[in-house]
C-alpha cells in the first residue's frame, strides 16, 4: 500500500507529478469535454440544471462532476508538492503579485460580465507565476519559450472566448462586437492550439530542468498513456462525427425528396416572387396611407378596429373616421392585385426578414370588415362586394408568403372576411349568382389547405435548415454592418464532441421534418442528446396545423350555411337537417347543423374612472359580453374538441376558451 500511495503521490519525484498532474488537467478536461458533448445530460447537469425525471442521467451527471473535481484537487496537490520544495526565499513577491492580479482581474471581469475572459487569464497568470519559481540556472531559455508562446496564445484564447459566449447566445449578435476579420480569428484559434502545444512542452522542460533533470526523465508512463487516451479521443469522436455527417446528408436528401423541391432558401424566394413585379415603394406609399388615416396614437381605435361583427354600437366620432377620405384613399391600394414586397432571401438572411408587411394586411382586413359591416347596414350592395373584394386581394397576396407567420396571418384574414360574409348573408344582399360564387370560392379554398400546409412545413424546414447551415459556415448576421462569422464548423477538430452532437441535432432536425403534414409533426418530442440544441428552433408546428384544419372545417361550415340559404330560397323554409354531409376533422362525426337560438360575442365600449386621490377624466376600453339571436348555424367544434355550440374566443368561468368555428346567418334579433 505505502509503494502503491508513493507512486500516486510521487512522493519521490515531485517534478514527474507536476508534469503528470498538469498534462492531465488539460487532457483529462478536453476528454471530459467530448464526453460530456456525446451526452448533453450532463453539461446541463454540471451546470445544476434538471431536466430529466429519470434517477441515471442526474447520478452519471453526480459522478462526472465529483470526478472533475477529484482530477482538480488531484492535480493541485501535485502541483503544489512540486511548488513547495522550490527555494522560495527570492521569489515570495511573485506570491503576492499573482494574488493581486487575481483579484483585480476577476473584479473587473464581474463588473464587465466577462467570467470566462477572467478564468481563462487568471489561469495562464498563474501558470505564468508558477513558471518563474521554477527559474534556475541554465534553464532561462525555457521560460523565455513559455513567456513568448504564452503571448502568442492570447490572441487566439480571446477569440476562443468571444467564441464560446456566441455559442451560448447560438451566436446572435456576439460576433459582431469582434472588429477582426473572420479569417483572422480562425487562424488564430488554430495557431493558438499549436502555441498552447508549445507553452506545455516549455512548462515540463522547465519544471524538469528546475531539479536537475531531463524531460524524459520526468515523462512517466502515465503521461504517455495521458497522450494515448488523447489520441483515442480525438480519433474516435472524429470517426463518430464523420458518420452523423453522412446521415445528415441522406437526410437532407430525403427531406428534399418528400417535398419535390430544394430546402433552400432560393427555392422559397421562387414560391415568393413567382414572376411577380416587386415594388417596395409601393407597400411604403400603403403604410404611410395607413398611418394617415389611421394616425400612431389612436388606442380606442385600435381596439375596436377588429370587432366589426360583434361591436354593438359604434360612436359617431369612430364612423367618420371609418369612413373619411383618408380610409378611401388607403382602401383603393386593394383594387388590384398587390406587387411583392423587397425581400431578401439570401442563405443566412431568413432570420433577419422582418415581415413588415403582415401586420398591415392584417389591420387593412379589419378595416374592411367595417367597410362591409356599413354597407350592409345601409343596404349598399356595390359598397360590401367592393370591400370583399378587396379583402380577397389581400388573401391573394398572402398566398405567396408560405412563412409559417404569414399563414397564421392568412388564417386571421379569412376568419376576418368570413365574418364579413356572416353580416352579409345576415343582410340578404347577396344575389343567387353571388351565393353560387362564394360557395364555389369556399369549396376551393377549403381544397388548398393542404397545399397551404405543406408549404408552410416546407418554409419551416428551410428555415431551420438554414438557421443551423449559417451559424455552421458563418452565413448568418442579425447586424448588416457586422464584420461577419466566422463560423462555428471551422472549429471542429478543435472540439469534435461538439460536431458530433451538432451532427446529431441536425439530423433531427432534418427527420423532423420528414412528415407530409403539420398536423404530423410530433408536437412533444421527448428529449434526449439528439434534439436538446434542435428543440430550440421548433415552432409549435402541430397547433399551427389545427388551425388550418380550423379554417377549412369553417370554409365548408359556409359551404353547408349556403346550401341551405338557397334551399330557402327555392321553398321558402330552411331544411331541417343539414343539406351536406360533412366530416368534422376534430370530432369525427358530422359538422353541427342546428336552426334556433345562439350565442354570439359582443363588444361594447365601457367608461372606466380613474381614482388615484382624485377624479379624473373617463378611461374609454372595450370590453365583451354574450348575446343570443335567432338563426341557423353551421360549425366545427374546434382543436379543443369541446362542443361550445359555436362560440370562439370567449374564457368561461372555468379559465377555458372557447375555439369552435362557426358559419353564422341571424334571421331575426
Amino acid at each position: 500500500m505505502k509503494k502503491f500511495l508513493n507512486a500516486i503521490f510521487f512522493r519521490d519525484d515531485p517534478a514527474a507529478g507536476a508534469a503528470f498532474g498538469w498534462l492531465l488537467s488539460i487532457i483529462s478536461g478536453f476528454c471530459f469535454a467530448n464526453t460530456a458533448c456525446l451526452n448533453w445530460h450532463f453539461l446541463l447537469i454540471l451546470r445544476g440544471v434538471i431536466i430529466y425525471e429519470n434517477p441515471l442521467w442526474n447520478t452519471l451527471g453526480a459522478v462526472f462532476m465529483i470526478l472533475q473535481w477529484l482530477s482538480a484537487l488531484y492535480t493541485l496537490f501535485l502541483l503544489s508538492r512540486f511548488f513547495l520544495q522550490q527555494d522560495r526565499s527570492r521569489y515570495k513577491w511573485i506570491f503576492w503579485v499573482i494574488v493581486l492580479a487575481h483579484l483585480a482581474i476577476l473584479t473587473a471581469c464581474a463588473e464587465l460580465d466577462c467570467f470566462r475572459t477572467g478564468g481563462l487569464f487568471c489561469g495562464l497568470l498563474t501558470v505564468a507565476g508558477f513558471n518563474a519559481l521554477c527559474i534556475r540556472k541554465h534553464n532561462y531559455r525555457w521560460y523565455i519559450a513559455a513567456i513568448i508562446s504564452f503571448l502568442a496564445c492570447l490572441p487566439g484564447a480571446a477569440c476562443a472566448v468571444d467564441l464560446a459566449n456566441s455559442f451560448d447566445w447560438l451566436g446572435c449578435g456576439e460576433v459582431a462586437v469582434n472588429p477582426f476579420p473572420p479569417g483572422w480569428r480562425i487562424l488564430s484559434v488554430h495557431l493558438s492550439v499549436l502555441f498552447f502545444a508549445v507553452l506545455v512542452f516549455c512548462d515540463l522542460n522547465l519544471w524538469a530542468s528546475a531539479v536537475g533533470k531531463r524531460l524524459r526523465e520526468v515523462w512517466k508512463t502515465g503521461c504517455s498513456c495521458l497522450l494515448i487516451l488523447l489520441i483515442l479521443t480525438v480519433t474516435g469522436t472524429v470517426t463518430a462525427a464523420l458518420y452523423q455527417q453522412r446521415a445528415c446528408e441522406k437526410a437532407l436528401s430525403d427531406l428534399e425528396n418528400n417535398f419535390q423541391r430544394e430546402i433552400s432558401a432560393k427555392a422559397l424566394e421562387k414560391l415568393y416572387f413567382q414572376n411577380r413585379k416587386t415594388d417596395g415603394d409601393f407597400h411604403l406609399s400603403m403604410r404611410k396611407a395607413w398611418n394617415d388615416f389611421y394616425g400612431t396614437d389612436n388606442t380606442v381605435l385600435h381596439q375596436i378596429i377588429s370587432e366589426a361583427a360583434a361591436m354593438t354600437q359604434l360612436p359617431e366620432q369612430y364612423r367618420k373616421q371609418l369612413l373619411s377620405s383618408e380610409a378611401e384613399n388607403f382602401g383603393r391600394f386593394f383594387d388590384a392585385p398587390l406587387p411583392a414586397d423587397r425581400r431578401d432571401y439570401s442563405p443566412g438572411r431568413l432570420m433577419s426578414l422582418m415581415l413588415a408587411d403582415l401586420q398591415i394586411m392584417r389591420q387593412a382586413a379589419r378595416f374592411f370588415n367595417w367597410q362591409i359591416r356599413f354597407a350592409c347596414e345601409n343596404k349598399d350592395h356595390a359598397k360590401a362586394m367592393q370591400a370583399w373584394q378587396r379583402s380577397a386581394v389581400i388573401t391573394e397576396y398572402l398566398t405567396h408568403d408560405t412563412s409559417l407567420i404569414a399563414i397564421l396571418v392568412l388564417v386571421a384574414v379569412e376568419n376576418i372576411r368570413l365574418d364579413g360574409l356572416e353580416m352579409m348573408l345576415s343582410s340578404d344582399i347577396l344575389s343567387d349568382a353571388e351565393l353560387s360564387q362564394i360557395q364555389q370560392y369556399m369549396q376551393k379554398s377549403a381544397g388548398k389547405i393542404p397545399e397551404i400546409n405543406r408549404n408552410a412545413l416546407h418554409f419551416e424546414a428551410v428555415f431551420a435548415n438554414d438557421t443551423v447551415c449559417g451559424f455552421a459556415d458563418g452565413s448568418i448576421s442579425s447586424a448588416p454592418e457586422a464584420s461577419g462569422a466566422e463560423g462555428l464548423k471551422n472549429y471542429r477538430f478543435l472540439l469534435p464532441g461538439l460536431w458530433y452532437l451538432a451532427n446529431c441535432n441536425y439530423r433531427y432536425l432534418l427527420e423532423y421534418y420528414n412528415v407530409q403534414s403539420l398536423c404530423q409533426v410530433n408536437a412533444a418530442p421527448a428529449r434526449s442528446p439528439e434534439n436538446m440544441l434542435a428543440l430550440m428552433l421548433l415552432p409549435a408546428l402541430n397547433t399551427a396545423g389545427e388551425t388550418l384544419h380550423a379554417l377549412e372545417m369553417r370554409y365548408q361550415a359556409f359551404n353547408i350555411l349556403i346550401e341551405a340559404e338557397k334551399i330557402k330560397r327555392e321553398t321558402g323554409k330552411y331544411p331541417e337537417k343539414s343539406p351536406l354531409t360533412v366530416t368534422d376533422h376534430f370530432s369525427g362525426g358530422k359538422l353541427r347543423y342546428e336552426i334556433g337560438s345562439h350565442k354570439m360575442r359582443e363588444a361594447f365600449l365601457r367608461d372606466r374612472e380613474k381614482v388615484d386621490g382624485e377624479l379624473f377624466s373617463a378611461d374609454v376600453s372595450l370590453d365583451f359580453r354574450t348575446g343570443s339571436v335567432q338563426g341557423i348555424a353551421v360549425w366545427s367544434i374546434g382543436r379543443n374538441r369541446v362542443d361550445d355550440r359555436g362560440l370562439a374566443d370567449i374564457t368561461g368561468e372555468d379559465g377555458n376558451r372557447t375555439d369552435d368555428r362557426r358559419a353564422l346567418r341571424i334571421i331575426s334579433e
